[in-house]
């Protein structure tokens, strides 16, 4: 097992449960050091290749990922704790070491009620690249290795001797990977969008008003080839590739798809609303790409796009019927399985950039896990809407209570519309007041017939984000502000890694 660990980027294994005396390591690869031996080794030869922990490191890896995982409030109910699994990836800045960690209950025989663990693969911190882009190709080689192996604990933890082959086995898998991985090795995570669908479907346009360069709109060219363009964005370098939609290009796209296809980390599907008679061509070529994404075993999220819903025409039945057709189309060609939809337009640039937030977001494997501690933290304060805004507006994790239903009168479809269209306009309003000095504090508040809208500024080491809340009375503000420097102590982490 050392030896394999010594000639891989994976430097490490740590597994960790939340018993009786709190977040305790069970297993580690390769062995802690105790104090004594730390110190030989330090006089002698410094062990190379190697993860050098003592098991007060350990402990406090493990105090770390299960403080995130269970934050301030323990979930109870059983039926949720079965289906609960997340991934993260966290950095330990103390051990130069990075972690893609994760968070599941197991039941063991001798509790009452599962009990929280974290199992972390670490790699030293300029190697964690690695993980971000292999990150959709080691999680069923995990959720697989777990499936077996909570059965193995069911009863008791064997020595570690005893389950040693297991972990070498899953590293091994983990080895095969890193032999073959998506994309090179670097110290700086890079990511490739792609924004595709037939000619005239609102795929520059939908760039140019992310862009907020409202006056290229005017006499635009179709896209000739592919048009790449590259983004720095949340710690990452993002290619943005715009596939012209033209027939022979298509075709090309296809042809040549390990050049334009391979290594997509996410797909925008655009389809024009208003052009019924290209409804058939566009599905067609929706599925041509989703068949060679299959072939290259890739799991690239596809967010759709319904361009071109401008409001003067979403009341007609003629496109109400088209959306009904394309969503129809849509569900039989996902299998029923949940899928992104977005009705967009380039005159309500906040359509277009919540759907762009909702893509984004994807791209982070963090944000389960962020949006399960946001979840704890407004059932704490009784916050009954909880957004977690870029400094730019977009959406990057959130929480919608039924109190917010009940508060605002409206349906949870239209309470999740308004919200995540509107965040982005609070966000300009913030900065255009503390740009004039109107405001003095990190915060503002809108009072909105019967709720009370807190929005809230925030600072990360040096990145500068939002929180929107959404409650009944502004009294709620002290306990919010209290509680939110808490909920950030834990979870700043999970925020700077949330993409890179």
């Amino acid at each position: 097992m050392e030896e394999l660990l010594k000639s891989s980027i994976v430097k490490g294994f740590i597994f960790s449960v939340y018993g009786e005396l709190g977040p305790t390591p069970i297993y580690s690869f390769p062995n802690y050091f105790s104090e004594k031996e730390l110190k030989e080794n330090n006089k002698n030869t410094k062990l190379e290749d190697e993860l050098i922990l003592t098991y007060r490191d350990i402990t406090q890896i493990s105090i770390k990922n299960l403080s995130l995982f269970i934050s301030d409030k323990i979930i109870t109910e059983e039926k949720d704790l079965q289906k609960i699994q997340y991934f993260a990836i966290l950095p330990y800045p103390d051990f130069k070491a990075t972690s893609l960690t994760y968070f599941h209950f197991i039941r063991i025989d001798s509790e009452n009620s599962p009990i929280p663990t974290a199992f972390s693969i670490l790699v030293e911190e300029n190697s964690r690249s690695f993980l971000y882009n292999n990150i959709n190709r080691i999680k069923p080689i995990v959720f697989e290795f777990f499936k077996n192996f909570d059965t193995v604990i069911s009863k008791t933890y064997p020595p570690r001797e005893e389950i040693q082959d297991k972990f070498q086995d899953l590293l091994s898998k983990i080895i095969e990977i890193e032999q073959s991985p998506s994309t090179p090795v670097t110290t700086h995570r890079k990511m490739k969008i792609l924004f595709a669908g037939l000619d005239d479907s609102g795929k520059t346009s939908f760039l140019l008003s992310v862009d907020r360069k409202y006056s290229k709109l005017i006499g635009l060219k179709p896209t000739v080839g592919a048009s790449i363009k590259s983004i720095e964005a949340l710690g990452a370098t993002i290619f943005l590739w715009d596939l012209g939609g033209q027939k022979r290009f298509r075709e090309k796209y296809i042809d040549k798809a390990e050049i334009y296809l391979y290594e997509a980390d996410l797909l925008f599907y655009f389809i024009d609303i208003k052009n019924k008679s290209r409804f058939d061509e566009s599905i067609e070529y929706l599925q041509n790409l989703k068949g060679v994404i299959k072939d290259f075993n890739q799991h690239t999220p596809i967010v759709y796009i319904l361009s071109k819903g401008d409001s003067d025409v979403l009341d007609s039945q003629e496109i109400k019927d088209n959306i009904e057709f394309i969503k129809n189309k849509l569900d039989e060609i996902n299998e029923h399985e949940p899928f992104d939809i977005y009705i967009t337009s380039i005159f309500q640039i906040f359509t277009i950039l919540r759907a762009f937030s909702s893509g984004i977001s994807k791209l982070s494997p963090n944000r389960d896990l962020i949006n399960h501690n946001l979840k704890n933290f407004s059932l704490m304060t009784d916050t009954y809407l909880t957004l977690l805004l870029s400094i730019d507006g977009l959406v990057l994790a959130d929480f919608y209570g039924t109190q917010a239903i009940e508060l605002t009168k409206m349906p949870k479809s239209e309470v999740v519309n308004v919200f995540e269209v509107t965040a982005p306009q609070f966000a300009v309003l913030f900065k255009i007041f503390a740009r004039f000095k109107a405001l003095k504090q990190d915060e503002a508040i809108f009072k909105v017939a019967n709720s009370v809208i807190l929005f809230r500024r925030i600072q990360i080491e040096d990145n500068f984000m939002f929180f929107l809340f959404l409650v009944d009375n502004e009294d709620k503000k002290e306990l919010i502000k209290t509680e939110l420097k808490s909920f950030l102590n834990y979870t700043q982490d999970l925020l700077l890694r949330y993409i890179a």
